[in-house]
């Protein structure tokens, strides 16, 4: 039985990277941390900041560790996956540096477009094992991103943000907002209340 939501789904469909971009794909044989060379004086630094090591020294070198093909591959519709347990996904991140100075932190997670200074970061995919975790070796990881120089502005716009007073004055059914980082705006709308009380 077919749902309404199936023509919503994300189809299967071979990644390219976006348009302008440097492809930049290297086998990681070198062990964790990595560097990779980006843009000329700025190179990316592949890092796993998980504070364990007797987990990758007992780890099956081959063990995979972080695939983008987990996010990026079609699923079927009926088979619905059980939510990962916490901490089940690295955190892998790479940092992108001119010289020693950091210009920015770009997760890995598949399709992610980030700006770090001067250039343009888009993760294209990774595979990343065990033994690479654990020192040098060729263990089949690799990574492939891509980059451009940050001289052109985004290519999509999403709508303009509604005020947040505008939109305190809709129905409470209408809204689902978060409490997080809207402290201020409340203390600053007191304040004025209270302002507004004393003038008058």
């Amino acid at each position: 039985m077919a749902f309404p939501i199936d023509r919503f789904l994300v189809p299967e469909t071979p990644v390219t990277p976006p348009t302008g971009f440097t492809e930049v794909r290297r086998p990681l044989t070198a062990g964790l941390p990595q560097r990779v060379e980006l843009a000329d004086g700025i190179h990316g630094v592949l890092i796993l900041p998980t504070g364990l090591a007797r987990q990758w020294l007992d780890a099956d070198p081959l063990a995979v560790v972080g695939t983008s093909a987990d996010e990026s591959a079609a699923r079927p519709v009926p088979a619905p996956r059980p939510l990962p347990a916490l901490g089940a996904r690295v955190p892998l991140r790479l940092v992108v540096r001119q010289g020693t100075r950091i210009l920015g932190s770009v997760p890995l997670a598949a399709g992610l477009r980030r700006v770090c200074g001067p250039v343009e970061v888009a993760v294209l995919g990774w595979h990343l094992t065990a033994g690479t975790v654990r020192g040098a070796g060729d263990y089949g990881s690799w990574l492939w991103v891509g980059w451009r120089v940050a001289d052109r502005a985004v290519d999509t716009f999403g709508p303009p943000p509604i005020n947040v007073f505008v939109w305190r004055r809709r129905p409470p059914g209408m809204r689902i907002e978060s409490e997080q980082g809207s402290a201020r705006f409340r203390y600053r709308y007191l304040v004025d209340k209270k302002l507004r009380r004393v003038v008058r």
